[in-house]
């Protein structure tokens, strides 16, 4: 999943995770049990073994993942596909959810868990900027991108599904 706070990526993760057959490991979740709220923003240091032995232990069970967090900075995306974990080379797609700034900030203050609202704009930002936006080159097999607010979802999902497919078929 690539998008700021509320663009809709655990709902995204939620659909595809049936669809994929895959485990959707959440960094929410993971700040959830690591430090009692999932809103505590700890120390990375502390979060990205949990979710590298998290993931580890997924593939090597054979599940496909979703990995539900912002990864809005092309750092946090290299360094999270450039990981050994254990299973040869995997095949990472990218979700990226465009889903217009505005509908975030909506999405956002429609919530129990409100994320702030600075945050959300500086992820935004760095998301839209030649710099920041994903790119296939970064090390995915396919970069999907969701218009989430878009009346025609499921028909963009079914779509991303037959590229897939197409990609994996050549």
């Amino acid at each position: 999943m690539i998008g700021p706070p509320g663009s809709g990526k655990s709902t995204l993760a939620a659909i595809l995770a049936p669809r994929l057959q895959a485990q959707v490991i959440s960094t929410d979740e993971w700040r959830q049990r690591l430090w009692g709220d999932a809103e505590v923003q700890g120390p990375w240091s502390e979060l990205e073994p949990l979710l590298h032995e998290a993931m580890v232990s997924a593939l090597a069970a054979g599940n496909n993942i979703v990995v539900d967090a912002t990864h809005a900075q092309v750092s946090w995306r290299r360094r999270l596909m450039q990981q050994d974990l254990g299973v040869g080379r995997l095949k990472w797609i990218g979700w990226w959810l465009q889903t217009p700034l505005d509908q975030c900030l909506a999405w956002n203050r429609s919530r129990q868990r409100q994320v702030p609202e600075h945050v959300i704009r500086a992820m935004h930002r760095i998301l839209t900027t030649p710099q920041g936006q994903p790119a296939k080159s970064e090390g995915f097999t396919n970069l999907i991108r969701l218009d989430y607010a878009g009346p025609d979802l499921n028909d963009q999902i079914n779509l991303a599904f037959e590229i897939i497919h197409r990609h994996e078929e050549r």
